[in-house]
């Protein structure tokens, strides 16, 4: 029984894609969402879907983790690059 509702900000482009396989699989538009929800749930189970922060973990692990001088100096760097190829807004 379904008895929760959800409301979810999506850009057209994605509701439009989800309209349009809603109707070709002959869903509804909720039926679809669930569906791909739980596609993906499915997909993380089995272990074919990683997170992100999972990725980025894995980058710093026994790795040196940089400082705030070097993060400092690393923004200070790319803001000179950026600066002399854009305009700057007033």
């Amino acid at each position: 029984m379904k008895d929760a509702v959800l409301t979810v900000r999506l850009p057209r482009r994605t509701r439009g894609r989800i309209e349009q396989a809603a109707r070709r699989e002959g869903r509804s538009l909720s039926q679809q969402v669930e569906r791909l929800v739980e596609a993906g749930f499915a997909a993380a189970d089995d272990g074919r879907v990683r997170p992100p922060t999972r990725i980025l973990a894995n980058v710093l692990r026994d790795g040196i983790v940089p400082g705030l001088s070097e993060f400092r100096a690393a923004r200070r760097e790319l803001s000179q690059s950026l600066g002399t190829r854009s305009r700057r807004m007033p």
